[in-house]
Order: structure tokens, then sequence, then C-alpha cells
């Protein structure tokens, strides 16, 4: 089946998805306050991340450890 994804207020696409897997893939959240905090918090992750890379606080293999557990908390903070 083909379901609208409305993009603007008067602006949609046509995607051809079951309804389930259409729900999934576009779960999203309409209030603005929680968009907004969930997005401020997304770039404190990202700046607080970044000053401990900087100063040097992982080394090696935790170095990469540490920027995957960063990406999934952005991820999981933008879904």
């Amino acid at each position: 089946q083909y379901y609208r994804f409305w993009i603007l207020p008067k602006l949609w696409i046509s995607i051809n998805f079951d309804r389930l897997t259409l729900l999934a893939l576009f779960d999203r959240n309409r209030e603005i306050l929680e968009n907004v905090l969930a997005v401020i918090l997304a770039i404190l992750v990202a700046f607080l991340g970044s000053v401990l890379l900087i100063e040097g606080f992982f080394k090696d293999i935790w170095v990469f450890q540490f920027c995957l557990v960063i990406a999934s908390c952005q991820y999981s903070l933008l879904k």
C-alpha cells in the first residue's frame, strides 16, 4: 500500500510500505519541547565527549568503544 508521509503542511510524498514497518521507521514525537530537549542533550553529549577525547582521557581501543557509546546515545536521543 501507499502511504502519505507529510513533510510540510501541504507537501507530502507517497511511500510504498506496510503499516507496521512504516510506523517503526517514522516513529517520531510531535511535541516541540521534547524535541528541543533531545537535540540539546545530543549536542551536550557531543561536546562533553569531544572534551574527554581532546584531554586524552581514553587510550587505544577504549577510544573506539567510547565513540560507539557516544554514537548510540545520540541515536537514542534523536530517534
